[in-house]
Formats: C-alpha cells, structure tokens, sequence
C-alpha cells in the first residue's frame, strides 16, 4: 500500500510541475472574420487577437501569400496597451483576404507562441468559418439561345494547324540565323565574393532606404548580399533557403565563426516581419544590422594567400575569354 502512494504522489508532483511550467503566465487568442459570409471577389478581413503580458514576445504565423484557400491581400501588425489592465498588451494581427472560388470553407486553427523569458506558452486559434457566395442565382439562360445558331466564317481546324506548324519551323529557323550572327559574348568573370560584396553594400547605402524610413526594400537588399557572399565565399547554398533551412544549414558551414553562423540566422527571423508585414525596426537596431554587415565581411574576407590563389584563378579565366575574342 505504500508503494502504491508513493508511486502515486510521484506522478501527481510530475503533473503539477508540468501544469505550472504550461500555464506559467496568462494568454488568451481569439480570431475572428468581419464578415462570415461574402462573394467571390469580396475582400474581407481576418484577425487574430492576442492578451498576453507585455514584455511577452508574441510569435503569430506570418500570412505571405495565401492562407488556406484565401489570397493575402495585405498584412498589419499592432501592439496595443492603451486600455489594457495594467502589465498586459493586446497583440492584433490583421490580414485582408479575399477568393474567386465559391464554396464552404473553413480557416484553419493557426499556432501561436508567447515567451516571456524562459517561459513559453503554446496555443492555437478556433477555426472559423468563412461562406463565399457566387453573385448568379444559376437560372440565367445563354444569350446564344435567343437566337439561331450563325454561320461560322473560321477557316478549316486543319488549315490553323499547318499555319502553326508554318510558323513555328519559320521562327526556329530564324533563331538559329540570329544565333549564328549575333553569337553571345563570353560573360566577364565575377569579382570575388568579398569585393562584390563590398560594392554591393556600397550602392545599397546609396539609395539612402533608411533614411527614408524604406526598412523593407533595405532588409530585403541586406540579407541578399549577407547571403550571397557566404554562399560563394564558403561555398554553401543558402541564398534561397528558408528559415527553417537556413538554420540547418548554418550549423554545417566550414570556416565561418559560429557568432556569424547564429547571427545570419537571427537577421533573417527578425527582419522577415519588416519585409513582408511591413513592420518597423528601432533606428538602433537597424544600425547595428548596418554595421554588422561591415564586420561579417572584414571578419571572415580572404588570407592574401587566397586572394593570390583567386587572383591566378581571375587570370586564367580573362585569359580564356581573350582566347575565345581572337578565336571568333
């Protein structure tokens, strides 16, 4: 018997220590539709409502593109204390959707994450139910039956055929011709992967995005050369990764510190609502992005062994496209 209660308050101390790490702080989600019933091509909106604290860091799903069966016309996000109790903050996401396809549908119940510390609450929407409606009753009758059928004036299906046949043989004959004549030039060899990066952020810095408050099109541009230079600079195909890939594939890149490894991985996680929910980064943050590109790229450019080793590798290649000149 004393086993037996033992055994039986080892088990009620584990699920009270795991029901108090679950509900470590409060968090509520509701989502909801502005309009549950609309027509094809009506725009309606879908939000999401989070009451969490509000030194939480709130993780909602990102709608890029599509949601489900809906288009993502546009995307808002809002953080809101005004109103709320004392230590609380009301988190809104707000997407406009719309669809061209007529029918029951549902959205589907989307996951939502809060971390305040090392505290992580995990939860889900409802799934709402949203009716898309044609705008015909299905009774209209086809103009064509008002009157009698007309004469078709077409030439024979045959004779359009042997016009394409025609004309696709004329084109291929001509592209061969134009082909032969203006034969493409050997493209320029590349400028390593450090100078091109270099320059690159050079002319970035010239558009002036951030001071113009164009945080989208400069974190867009960033994390592309970011990207591009440890792609050919350590030889890793990252330039097209998600960010779930991305951090998979950092952890295997040979050469580069592990500090650039994570922070590649965090530029992407933080700059993603910027780009593609139209969020604002601090003007701090956003210098220190700035200023890490610069170091990323003094921090890990090439020995003068290597760059002597490109240099050979530059040579040779203008050479072979010198060759190719004489040659033609």
């Amino acid at each position: 018997m004393s086993r037996f209660l033992s055994f039986f308050a080892s088990v009620f101390a584990v699920i009270a220590i795991c029901t108090t790490a679950a509900f470590a702080f409060d968090v509520s989600v509701k989502a909801n539709v502005d309009n549950a019933q609309v027509f094809v091509g009506d725009m309606f909106n879908y939000e999401i409502q989070v009451t969490a604290p509000e030194n939480a860091v709130v993780d909602l799903p990102s709608f890029v593109g599509n949601l489900g069966s809906f288009e993502v016309k546009e995307m808002k996000n809002e953080k809101v204390t005004e109103g709320m109790p004392k230590g609380t903050a009301k988190f809104t996401w707000l997407a406009t959707l719309n669809t061209f396809v007529s029918g029951d549908f549902l959205i589907a119940p989307q996951q939502v994450n809060a971390v305040v510390g090392s505290d992580t609450v995990k939860t889900s929407t409802d799934p709402v139910a949203v009716k898309v409606s044609t705008r015909t009753t299905g009774e209209e009758t086809d103009i064509l039956e008002a009157e009698d059928p007309l004469d078709d004036p077409r030439l024979p299906q045959w004779l359009y055929i042997l016009l394409i046949v025609v004309g696709v043989m004329l084109l291929v004959i001509l592209g061969w011709f134009l082909h032969q004549k203006f034969a493409k030039k050997a493209e320029a060899p590349r400028l390593p992967p450090y100078e091109e990066a270099v320059l690159a952020l050079k002319e970035l810095r010239a558009k002036n995005y951030l001071a113009e408050g164009n945080q989208g099109d400069y974190f867009m541009a960033l994390g592309f050369i970011a990207r591009r230079y440890i792609e050919r600079r350590f030889e890793v195909d990252i330039l097209d990764a998600t960010v779930a890939e991305l951090k998979q594939r950092m952890a295997h890149v040979a050469g580069l510190p592990q500090a650039y490894k994570e922070s590649v991985v965090t530029l992407a996680v933080e700059t993603e609502p910027v780009k593609f929910a139209k969020m604002k980064l601090e003007g701090e943050r956003c210098r220190f992005w700035d200023e890490w590109a610069d170091r990323l790229l003094e921090d890990t450019k090439p020995t003068p062994e290597e760059e002597q080793q490109k240099k050979d590798e530059l040579k040779a290649a203008v050479d072979i496209v010198r060759k190719s000149k004489k040659a033609k």
